[in-house]
């Protein structure tokens, strides 16, 4: 009777437990899409976001198919991008919403997955950190595919691990499947099948040195089944999406991403192999420190100490930092677990060195050594196994395993609140990159609703010019829903594949413009590349333009900073 009430009172506590843990994991949530809300950027600067936006008429009125252009193989990240906007309208929440909803998912996996391999506290920790990295929040209110790859690959690793924990074929084939959609949202996916082999391969080794024979786990390989079949699956849907042809989208992102030379055949790979150790370990803030400290000299270092804080809440300075210290914290905690000797750990080492390796020193092709394409946006797909090890680390430290302090309850609440200090610390020292990069494409983007909402208010618009660089018109005519016979066109005198800036007579009637600042288009004359060739930039009233809209003289808008001044300017109508 005994034992029964006792057995009782334990599934009680468990349950009670566990009813914990999804309250905590809830507020983690809600706090979550709370701040990202409070940083939403909608279309960025700082992607491929109007690439994307761009396809969401055609696949709204039915007429979408694909086509050579690379963005139309991303068929995860249009078509919810596309509902988004059909629920919420061309707004900043409509291009932002799926991206938001695969945040909050995958903070939810990350708790997962760390319950899963390490407990229910680490589960919670990295879910807190996933939450408030500056990868995450800089790209999870925009229409990029970062955030929605991270979620569908998240869940391929869970349901991986489940696969190796319940032994069920059907959870490799899940994951194998999860990934592949995965890389219809952007093609790094394919990067964590890499890593399933290696990790089936290094495990399988392992268990057959162990046992003194073979002991591969073959079920495990039912992951590239999974995979197999949605590519197959894919390559006959692509019949109907690329005019009968099958497996278009495999073989043209094979063809786009397998070029032969050099890696700046495409646009912006950067062939260098300290790229993301650059990127992770911002050296410059350190550097003012470490050295002083090495020779022992510490009014020098109290110096770079002060000027490491200045740097880190610095708009001038802070956009050369992606990760804040996230990069040193994860860091220290994989060599802490390593030192310990923390067995429940070793599949986040492995699932996090290894795509940070692959990721700085890996390749592109098999035949040829062609440097991986690196952008630090990338890093996001290693953020959550980054996170779980930072998170194992500090439940490791909070728990009994090390039990060094002071004895007693008393010494675990130091360590609590020791451990929560550093998350604190994490976050209050990279809000300010959040920040910045909100207010940089928030306050810029002003000037782009201004327009789109003049043009959309205007009677009887035809065309809307816009004499570039005062504004792009991609995210004119996201803000204006790229209505029919509105068109945007950007005059740069020829630069960059625009078109050269017409005389007054070559300017259509009815015709809207935005011409930027005196100051601005200066500055844009100074250089030959922009040279200006018409007066009528300088002088509006020598082709008779009625001022529409005096985004410089109402004080408000140019007032706002940080932005570039070059994406200002006034509108004026050609009647």
């Amino acid at each position: 009777m005994q034992v029964k009430t006792q057995d009782r009172m334990r599934r009680k506590i468990a349950a009670i437990a566990k009813d914990k843990e999804c309250i905590y994991l809830a507020l983690i949530v809600v706090f979550g899409v709370a701040l990202s809300l409070s940083l939403m950027k909608g279309v960025s600067f700082y992607g491929d976001d109007v690439s994307y936006t761009a396809f969401v008429p055609s696949i709204l009125n039915g007429t979408f198919s694909e086509n050579i252009n690379i963005f139309s193989l991303r068929l995860t990240m249009l078509f919810p991008l596309a509902f988004s906007i059909a629920v919420f309208g061309y707004t900043d929440l409509g291009a932002g919403a799926w991206a938001l909803f695969a945040y909050a998912i995958t903070i939810m996996i990350t708790y997962l997955i760390g319950r899963e391999l390490h407990g229910s506290r680490t589960g919670l920790i990295a879910a807190l950190l996933f939450a408030i990295y500056p990868v995450s929040l800089r790209f999870n209110t925009s229409p990029d595919p970062m955030l929605p790859l991270v979620m569908f690959l998240s869940l391929s690793v869970l349901l991986f691990i489940y696969g190796k924990r319940k032994r069920n074929v059907w959870y490799f084939l899940a994951s194998g499947a999860s990934g592949f959609v995965g890389a219809l949202a952007n093609p790094l996916a394919y990067l964590y099948f890499v890593f399933y082999a290696f990790y089936i391969v290094a495990d399988g080794l392992y268990s057959s040195l162990k046992a003194r024979g073979i002991a591969l786990d073959y079920m495990s390989l039912a992951v590239f089944v999974g995979f197999m079949t949605a590519v197959a699956v894919m390559g006959y849907a692509n019949m109907a999406l690329a005019h009968g042809k099958p497996f278009y989208e495999l073989n043209l992102t094979n063809s786009y991403y397998s070029a032969a030379g050099g890696p700046d055949e495409i646009f912006y790979t950067n062939p260098s192999l300290s790229f993301y150790i650059n990127g992770y370990f911002p050296y410059g803030l350190m550097a003012g420190i470490l050295s002083p400290l090495v020779h022992l000299d510490f009014g020098a270092a109290a110096q770079g100490l002060s000027s490491l804080a200045q740097s880190l809440f610095s708009f001038n300075s802070i956009n050369l930092n992606d990760v804040g210290f996230f990069g040193y914290a994860a860091a220290l905690s994989g060599i802490a677990l390593l030192a310990l000797n923390d067995k429940k750990s070793r599949f986040l080492l492995v699932w996090g060195a290894f795509l940070v390796a692959y990721m700085e020193f890996g390749s592109m092709s098999i035949t040829h050594y062609f440097p991986i394409y690196k952008l630090m946006r990338f890093t996001a797909i290693v953020a959550v196994p980054l996170m779980l090890i930072v998170g194992a680390a500090l439940s490791d430290f909070i728990g009994e395993r090390i039990g060094k302090g002071p004895a007693g309850s008393n010494g675990r609440v130091l360590r609590i609140a020791a451990a929560a200090l550093i998350i604190f610390l994490l976050f209050a020292t990279s809000y300010q990159i959040d920040r910045f990069f909100y207010l940089y494409n928030h306050n810029s983007m002003q000037y782009m609703k201004a327009v789109a909402d003049e043009v959309k208010a205007a009677a009887g618009t035809s065309n809307a010019t816009l004499l570039a660089p005062a504004l792009m018109p991609f995210y004119v005519d996201y803000y204006m829903g790229y209505p029919q016979n509105v068109y945007a066109n950007e005059y740069d005198n020829g630069a960059y594949g625009g078109l050269f800036i017409p005389t007054c007579a070559g300017i259509p009637d009815n015709t809207y413009l935005v011409i930027p600042s005196q100051d601005a288009l200066q500055t844009i004359n100074s250089y030959n590349l922009w040279s200006i060739n018409e007066t009528w930039a300088f002088d509006p009233s020598e082709c008779n333009f009625t001022l529409v809209a005096d985004n410089y003289g109402n004080g408000t808008l140019s007032s706002l900073q940080p932005i570039d001044p070059t994406y200002t300017g006034n509108v004026y109508y050609k009647p």
